[in-house]
């Protein structure tokens, strides 16, 4: 029985190690440097916004959707487009993508030239979103970078907007916990852990699974990628109408 016993214990403490690996927001109680929370930069904004995320654009496929997301910003005369993280697949695709003229080549893939909007860019996962340290592929652009997390001021609301890449180190994982198990929950724990105030909305990607918790005050975008066929794309973003404090999620077709 000794040795069952420390096999048990020893089986334990690795599925513990792994659980706080890949779900490494469970550590900020412990380790709060870890939480963006301490960092993220508060700004002021104004009128109807829509937060997308997760679109993986690629620099060998065009992506197909540029002119749903534009319909749909005319349509609710949105006045704040913010994008939620992981924007490209890759900081090759990046460069590709942005190289030569930037501000066109961001404006034409998401639809909004010509529109009257500001365009703010949260940090998504690093395997996905270029380090600006190293390379910043919006320079030149009406894009406004936010950091990997900030802290939106509408007059009636207040909401914090943040990848979500400390939810699952692996995405996978956590698109099959939200998808499996329980959804939101990753993020409704994420808001506890990081100290954010139950009255303030957390906006989130990364899942890519949309959704909306009223109570608790979380949401998710959802995604725009296709990964084999687990994971197809929900087409979805959140609007945020700041006059009545609603969030909808809107489906792009």
């Amino acid at each position: 029985m000794f040795p069952l016993a420390l096999i048990i214990i020893g089986l334990l403490i690795v599925a513990l190690a792994l659980s706080a690996f890949n779900f490494r927001f469970l550590l900020y109680p412990v380790f709060p440097n870890l939480n963006p929370m301490r960092n993220a930069k508060r700004v002021s904004v104004e009128g109807p916004t829509l937060f997308i995320s997760d679109l993986h654009l690629t620099a060998d496929n065009q992506f197909p959707y540029a002119q749903n997301i534009r319909q749909l910003l005319d349509a609710r005369h949105v006045s704040n487009l913010v994008i939620v993280g992981d924007l490209f697949d890759s900081p090759e695709d990046a460069r590709k993508i942005m190289d030569g003229e930037p501000n066109l080549a961001i404006s034409n893939v998401l639809g909004y030239g010509g529109l009257p909007i500001k365009v703010f860019f949260v940090q998504g996962s690093p395997p996905h979103d270029p380090n600006p340290s190293e390379v910043d592929v919006f320079n030149g652009t009406n894009v406004v970078r936010l950091g990997t997390c900030a802290i939106l001021d509408f007059r009636k609301v207040t909401v914090v907007v943040y990848h979500g890449h400390d939810l699952s180190f692996k995405g996978a994982l956590g698109h099959g916990w939200n998808r499996f198990i329980s959804n939101l929950s990753l993020e409704r724990t994420w808001k506890q852990l990081a100290g954010v105030s139950d009255s303030d909305w957390v906006i989130f990607g990364h899942t890519h699974i949309p959704g909306i918790d009223e109570k608790h005050r979380v949401a998710n975008c959802g995604g725009w990628q296709t990964v084999r066929i687990l994971v197809q794309p929900a087409r979805t973003g959140i609007f945020l109408q700041p006059e009545s404090s609603l969030l909808e999620v809107v489906n792009f077709g």
